[in-house]
């Protein structure tokens, strides 16, 4: 497979790659490796410029999504595809018609069942999808891939932020279909995942495939290696520092009994109070759809709340919006880059000239030139060009542009919801590494959360925990038995 996008991106270059039933097959990379691109355009999101596909011997043409589906290829994302205001089965109803198949709502029901009994958890297949956590919609995914007669998943960075256990009730289900013939695709950053379930590991660099091992010859090293050549002995999950190593100050973010709703009028933060101080790293688990999201958008002015207040730096900014929050001096990564923090349409260069010139609306163009030069080259973001659109980028690299640009904005606080969200493992260490140096050395007061418990364990001064829409802790990152942390995420 050969595939170059405007720009002379080039995403992939002569990728060849064999895919067994009855096999789970990885497929590793760093940010803009090409990963993505591979099983998108065995899904039919892409069609490549150059390459063959060809199913059991025989070349097949596949265009778009329904063309893969009709040669048994179905791809979960990690975003799910769903329709929040529909029921479970109205969703896979559509889904079904769509290819002109219909099912009975009792035969619909009874798969339902059947498949989320399977992954040891429930599915009320009249319940709104907007109500369901995270897991859950993955779960109707992977229902609506059996009923699809799925026999070739992909799971694009699908299962990477569940929680362990949860991510254990999946493979052991797949485990199941594999054994009865299927064959499994799935793309991570997170080499430990793949090394545990993979029968074999693809490893792409820069868009060409530099290396292909199977499960016995993998190890976590010379994945590694392949990924990142020398840069790989940046990686660490070790903590910067003891917590609180260097005394926080006064406060910065101040939260008193915050309620907010969420997207559907449903109280997603249930009289939340904390207070982050100077220099001090506040760091909130919990399992995706628990009200993190909805606390950190009222953080920053970008949700409205009902009830509560909200004080940065002494100036109470309850209800006055987003521009009072950047005037005060706060950075924001937002879990969804293309939605709240970068233009699609403009450059790199565009994108972090715009914060920068909000007060004066005035943009120093050589200035902002060599920022962004010097943002490129620390941050490793590729293609490495000022001017390149950002609708060309990997995900992982859009992501990379606003973590850039963000924690350089940050001069009171910053407020970031996984802050390394899709981010490969040295690009992520050197992010939380300059977090930790913002707190430290700039005395910036920082409030994240994240899915990640070991990022949050790794980085924070403190821990809370998030679980329907109410904040349990604290707890100390380093004397309080990680077991403990997870008991509260799943309560």
């Amino acid at each position: 497979m050969t595939k170059t996008f405007p720009g002379d991106v080039v995403a992939l270059e002569n990728v060849s790659i064999d895919i067994a039933r009855g096999e789970f097959t990885a497929i590793l990379g760093e940010n803009g490796a090409g990963k993505s691109t591979l099983v998108k355009i065995l899904y039919g999101v892409y069609v490549a410029d150059k390459g063959v596909i060809r199913i059991e011997g025989r070349e097949v043409q596949i265009k778009n999504p329904t063309d893969a589906i009709k040669n048994g290829i179905v791809m979960v994302s990690q975003i799910p595809q769903l329709i929040d205001r529909l029921t479970v089965e109205e969703n896979l109803s559509l889904s079904l018609a769509r290819l002109g198949l219909l099912s009975s709502p009792r035969k619909l029901r009874k798969t339902i069942e059947e498949v989320s009994g399977k992954l040891k958890t429930k599915i009320d297949p009249t319940a709104k999808v907007w109500s369901l956590t995270y897991t859950q919609k993955q779960i109707v995914e992977i229902i609506r891939a059996v009923m699809l007669g799925a026999k070739l998943l992909i799971l694009d960075e699908a299962l990477t932020y569940l929680p362990l256990e949860e991510r254990r009730k999946f493979y052991a289900y797949l485990k199941e279909f594999k054994e009865q013939g299927g064959a499994v695709v799935f793309t991570t950053h997170k080499i430990p995942e793949a090394l545990e379930v993979a029968d074999r590991i693809y490893v792409l660099r820069r868009g060409r495939l530099v290396g292909s091992l199977t499960r016995e010859e993998a190890t976590l090293d010379k994945v590694r290696e392949l990924m990142f050549g020398e840069a790989a002995k940046q990686i660490t999950y070790e903590r910067f520092s003891e917590p609180y190593s260097v005394p926080p100050g006064r406060s910065i973010i101040e939260v008193k009994n915050l309620r907010v709703l969420g997207d559907f009028e449903e109280l997603a933060v249930r009289d939340v109070s904390l207070v982050v101080r100077e220099g001090e790293i506040v760091g909130i688990a919990g399992v995706v759809g628990n009200g993190q999201r909805e606390l950190l958008e009222a953080v920053v002015g970008l949700r409205p709340v009902s009830g509560g207040a909200i004080i940065i730096d002494g100036v109470e900014i309850t209800r006055k919006g987003v521009s009072t929050t950047r005037e005060l001096g706060v950075g924001f990564i937002p879990d969804q880059p293309l939605r709240y923090a970068a233009s699609s349409e403009n450059t790199v260069l565009e994108n972090i000239a715009a914060l920068f010139s909000r007060k004066n609306l005035i943009i120093r163009w050589n200035e902002m030139k060599s920022l962004t030069q010097k943002l490129i080259r620390e941050f490793a973001i590729w293609p490495p060009r000022e001017e390149a659109h950002v609708k060309l980028l990997s995900g992982g690299n859009i992501m990379k542009v606003v973590v850039s640009r963000e924690i350089t904005y940050a001069r009171k606080a910053l407020v970031a919801y996984n802050p390394t969200r899709g981010l490969d493992e040295v690009t992520a260490t050197h992010v939380r590494r300059c977090i930790r140096n913002k707190a430290e050395k700039e005395r910036v007061a920082v409030l994240f959360a994240s899915e990640d418990l070991d990022e949050v364990l790794q980085l924070s001064d403190s821990v809370y925990v998030m679980n329907s829409g109410k904040l349990y802790g604290p707890f100390d990152p380093v004397k309080t038995p990680r077991e403990e942390i997870e008991k509260f995420m799943v309560v």
